[in-house]
C-alpha cells in the first residue's frame, strides 16, 4: 500500500502526508493540525504546518521546506515529527499578545511600507493595496511584534482596507510617517559593514582575519569608487528606505555626484557615486548574476538597476 501512494504521488506530497499524519498521532487528541499554503514575496509558496491546542489562539507558523530537504538528505521521518512536536510544546508564547486587536486605531501608528518586484508579484499584488513605484511596488504591512528575536508584520489586504474603511492615500501617509521612525535610515560604507561583520563574528579575535582579507578591507577604503548600504537600523526590508524624504538628494549632495544604486535585496541597495565607473550594462549583468546565484527567491528586489542624478532625479537603467 505504501508502495503504491509512492508512486501514485510525487515524493514532496508523501513526505507532508506522512508528516501530517505522523505529528497528528503523535500529539493525540486536543491537537489540529492543518497544512496551509502562505504566498511570500515573489509569488514563492510554502507550505506550513500549523498544529494548534484546544483553548488556544497562537501557534508557530513552521514551513516544511526545511525539513524536506533534511529528509532528502537522510533523516528520518521520526526523527522529523519529534523535532516538530518539540517546537510545539517548548511554545508558550504568543507571537502577538492575547488582548491584540487588529483595528484600524489600534494599528495606524504601526502600519508600515516595503518594496518588492512588481513584475514578480503579479498574483499577490492583486489582492493587496499597492501603488506602482519604478519597476517596483509599495505594499503595505502592520508591525504587530518587534523584540530581541526579530519582527513580526500582517501584510495589509484590500479586504482589511475594507473593513476599516481607509483609502490608499491614507494608508501611504500613515506608512510614510511610521516607516520613517520605526525604521530610520542607515547608510555606511562597504568596509565599514565588512569590519562591524567580522569583529561581531570573530568577538574580538582580529589576529584570526587574513592578511588577503585585511588587503581586500584596507583597498575597498581608499578606492576612488566605494560603495555604500543603504538600509534601515534593522538591516530588515531596508530596500523601503529609497522612499524616504531627501535620503538621496542628501547623499548625491554629500559627494557632490550622482550616482548608481544596485537592488542588493529587499533588505538593502548598494550606492555608487558615478566616478571612473564601469558601464551601466556591466552594472546591470553583475545585478543579474547576484539574483541569480547569491541571493534568496524570496529576498531578490530586481534585475534592473537605478540612476539618481541630482538634475532629473531617481530613473531605471534601461
Amino acid at each position: 500500500m505504501v508502495q503504491v501512494l509512492r508512486e501514485s504521488t510525487t515524493e514532496y506530497d508523501y513526505f507532508v502526508g506522512q508528516l501530517l499524519s505522523r505529528v497528528t498521532q503523535r500529539m493525540g487528541d486536543g491537537y489540529t493540525a492543518r497544512i496551509y499554503k502562505v504566498t511570500k514575496n515573489n509569488s514563492l509558496e510554502l507550505d506550513s504546518l500549523v498544529l494548534l491546542k484546544e483553548g488556544k489562539n497562537f501557534a508557530p507558523n513552521i514551513y516544511l521546506h526545511p525539513y524536506y530537504k533534511a529528509y532528502q538528505q537522510g533523516v528520518g521521518m521520526n526523527e522529523l515529527v519529534n523535532r516538530l512536536c518539540n517546537i510545539y510544546l517548548s511554545c508558550t508564547t504568543p507571537v502577538v499578545d492575547e488582548k491584540f486587536k487588529y483595528s484600524f486605531e489600534e494599528m495606524k501608528s504601526r502600519i508600515v511600507y516595503r518594496l518588492v518586484s512588481y513584475e514578480r508579484n503579479q498574483k499577490l499584488l492583486q489582492n493587496i493595496p499597492h501603488i506602482r513605484y519604478l519597476d517596483l511596488a509599495i505594499t503595505y504591512h502592520c508591525l504587530v511584534r518587534e523584540d530581541d528575536e526579530g519582527i513580526g508584520t500582517i501584510r495589509i489586504t484590500k479586504e482589511h482596507m475594507k473593513q476599516w474603511k481607509v483609502q490608499l492615500k491614507e494608508l501611504h501617509e500613515l506608512a510614510t510617517d511610521n516607516t520613517n521612525r520605526l525604521f530610520p535610515v542607515s547608510i555606511r560604507s562597504m568596509e565599514e559593514v565588512i569590519r562591524s561583520m567580522l569583529t561581531e563574528e570573530l568577538h574580538g579575535q582580529e589576529e584570526d582575519i587574513s592578511e588577503d582579507l585585511y588587503r581586500f578591507i584596507d583597498g575597498a577604503a581608499n578606492s576612488k569608487n566605494k560603495m555604500y548600504i543603504l538600509t534601515n537600523l534593522k538591516g530588515i526590508n531596508g530596500a523601503s528606505c529609497l522612499l524616504y524624504s531627501n535620503v538621496l538628494n542628501e547623499f548625491s549632495e554629500r559627494f557632490q555626484s550622482d550616482f548608481y544604486l544596485f537592488p542588493s535585496s529587499i533588505h538593502e541597495l548598494i550606492l555608487v557615486p558615478t566616478i571612473d565607473q564601469k558601464s551601466s550594462k556591466e552594472y546591470t549583468d553583475m545585478v543579474r548574476e547576484i539574483n541569480q546565484t547569491q541571493v534568496a527567491p524570496e529576498e531578490v528586489l530586481s534585475d534592473k538597476i537605478y540612476y539618481y542624478s541630482r538634475e532629473k532625479g531617481l530613473m531605471v537603467v534601461d
